[in-house]
């Protein structure tokens, strides 16, 4: 939940129908033992159900909440892809990749639901900030990937403070702060987040139902892709975003890394933008950030 107010998020099923893209087709005929259930018109077990409720209805368990100060959230993570220095980086790739060999690996994310764990690919940041204002190279020429393969994304610092440390207890890697700004004075820290194009599952943007104040509800206005190109939207927007991760470690072909040896670099997928409306007192961290290549 925000710190706003104590209430149930809503919305329809399309930033359900992209979280669920990635657990695979769910077949209504199957014989699987494995309790099935329908959460928001889709049918999926009812473990998964209970953890989706959990932090997409409920907003439990978010990462700068100060009515959750700890999130019962463990970080896993096992770089067990090398890619060699001249191979395309995965999909949910830091937008800004730097040349080298390295081992890459997804995280997943284990949560504590009274004294049950629950397993997903996600987690949720609370009270970031979406820049969708465009974004234009050295020469003053409009970079067009920006706003639709990747953001920027603010995340306050003690709040990357605390997701870093949560990457560090739960995995054993010191995460280094390669492909983040800081900016000191305002407290935040800036995120190259990628945002998958299509034909893949495009990030919904939602704003705040302002009218409906008995509850934390949310109006889907279209993909972050969209409303970046419109310029009633093209401001910094406060709100709640949903992530998946993964991580790079330097490394080479014959020899796996450690976490004795190699920092680990985080990058971050948006998957959802809840948002409140304009942050006006917030400026961009980054001005002019370099070029970065097209999406896969």
């Amino acid at each position: 939940m925000s710190d706003d107010k104590d209430a149930q998020g809503e919305g329809d099923e399309v930033e359900q129908q992209e979280v669920l893209a990635s657990m695979g087709d769910r077949n209504e005929e199957s014989t699987s033992p494995v309790s099935m259930v329908r959460w928001r018109g889709h049918l999926v077990s009812e473990k998964e159900a209970k953890i989706l409720k959990h932090v997409f209805d409920d907003m439990q368990d978010h990462f700068g909440n100060r009515k959750c100060e700890s999130p019962n959230i463990k970080f896993n993570f096992d770089p067990s892809l090398f890619l060699c220095k001249n191979e395309p980086y995965t999909y949910r790739s830091h937008p800004d990749p730097t040349p080298r060999d390295r081992w890459h690996g997804e995280l997943d994310f284990t949560y504590t639901i009274n004294h049950e764990t629950y397993n997903m690919d996600y987690i949720a940041i609370d009270n970031v900030y979406f820049d969708l204002n465009p974004k234009y190279d050295g020469e003053g020429k409009q970079i067009k990937d920006y706003g639709h393969s990747w953001i920027y994304v603010y995340v306050p610092d003690e709040v990357m403070s605390k997701v870093k440390q949560y990457f560090y207890t739960g995995t054993g890697w010191s995460p280094s702060d390669e492909g983040l700004a800081d900016d000191l004075n305002a407290e935040l820290v800036s995120i190259p987040a990628k945002i998958y194009p299509a034909p893949n599952p495009e990030p919904s943007f939602w704003t705040r139902d302002v009218e409906d104040r008995a509850n934390l509800s949310f109006t889907r206005v279209g993909s972050v892709q969209s409303v970046a190109k419109d310029a009633d939207y093209q401001k910094i927007h406060r709100g709640i975003g949903v992530f998946a991760m993964s991580a790079d470690v330097p490394g080479r072909e014959n020899r796996k890394p450690t976490p004795d040896y190699e920092d680990a670099q985080l990058m971050f997928t948006l998957i959802s933008a809840r948002t409140f409306g304009p942050a006006v007192a917030v400026a961009p961290v980054v001005y002019a950030p370099r070029l970065r290549s097209p999406a896969s």
